[in-house]
């Protein structure tokens, strides 16, 4: 079975879709309060004028006003982010990344390869799930007693694209490129790095597969790396995406006013300092790192005990034809 058949590529996928839905089920939380920090003009401290005042003071206050389910606000529409995003960006970086290999240039360079490759995959799936990151924020954003924050995916879907057509389902979407080519690319960059230098740590004769335990941890630290290189840009995505309702947000204070992406930057800085490019990142490195650790170690476990096997067989199939 060719490394790129049918077969493997639908497995790949399917891989990719259960790493994606495992880690949006773990850090669902950690992103609601992501959100609504990035949302906050007011200063996220104990400010006279703050909703939300950290990341303990912003988890009992949801709780205590939306309960179990405010912690989960939008977990359905972020299932299916995560899993179109998840299935697309793994199948596109092993496409990739195996085309790349015929080539001397990206075998002699095998980091930029992984940065380059997994860049682009992250760019392939953010395209892929924009509609339903659309959905999902305005939906974990908006007021708990608002129509909005009750809708589905499917019925967030339509309500947008009435509103605002094409442009309001991929509102956002500039942003999500600058972001996600450097933060995915990254990603997998210290994710592989890290791997090799376990590798390279072990005898020679024990190099040929890596515990599951540094898998995670890698995962973990390659995340949190990744993240701080380009969190402003997510920030700025996240407030663009929530322009067109404003008017359901009236107890959460003061809306930000990002009409246009220089707008937004100007805005913010005006009246938030550099400080407002990073509001929300305590438990967005917290996220970061877990959904790193959680996605690559489901992956990769997953192609160790599914894939190889499956690629394995066939080779033997394939030497025993020969005969």
């Amino acid at each position: 079975m060719p490394e790129n058949s049918v077969v493997v590529q639908l497995m790949q996928a399917v891989g990719g879709g259960i790493a994606g839905a495992a880690t949006r089920t773990i850090t669902q939380p950690l992103d609601v309060l992501k959100i609504r920090f990035q949302m906050q003009v007011e200063p996220v401290t104990n400010h006279k004028g703050s909703k939300y005042r950290g990341v303990i003071h912003a988890f009992k206050s949801v709780y205590a006003e939306e309960g179990m389910r405010g912690m989960f606000r939008g977990h359905n529409s972020g299932q299916v982010l995560s899993i179109s995003y998840a299935l697309v960006q793994f199948w596109s970086y092993e496409q990739l990344r195996s085309m790349a290999h015929q080539f001397d240039y990206w075998r002699e360079r095998p980091f930029l390869m992984f940065f380059i490759c997994g860049g682009i995959a992250g760019c392939l799936g953010a395209v892929a799930a924009q509609p339903f990151d659309v959905v999902r924020t305005q939906m974990v954003a908006a007021d708990p007693s608002s129509r909005r924050s009750q809708m589905n995916t499917f019925t967030g879907l339509r309500k947008v694209y009435k509103m605002e057509g094409w442009m309001g389902l991929s509102r956002g979407l500039p942003f999500t490129l600058v972001q996600v080519f450097p933060l995915v690319g990254a990603n997998f960059l210290f994710y592989k790095y890290l791997n090799a230098a376990v590798l390279m740590a072990k005898p020679p004769d024990q190099r040929q597969e890596i515990h599951g335990a540094f898998l995670f941890l890698n995962g973990a630290l390659s995340g949190v790396l990744a993240k701080m290189i380009v969190y402003p840009a997510d920030l700025l995505k996240k407030r663009i995406q929530l322009m067109a309702f404003k008017q359901e947000r009236k107890t959460f204070g003061r809306n930000p006013e990002c009409p246009t992406i220089l707008g937004c930057i100007t805005t913010t800085f005006r009246e938030e300092g550099i400080g407002g490019f990073y509001k929300g990142m305590l438990p967005t490195l917290l996220k970061a790192g877990l959904m790193s650790a959680v996605y690559f170690s489901i992956y990769d476990m997953f192609k160790r005990h599914y894939i190889a096997p499956m690629k394995e067989a066939e080779k033997n199939r394939q030497k025993l034809g020969k005969h």
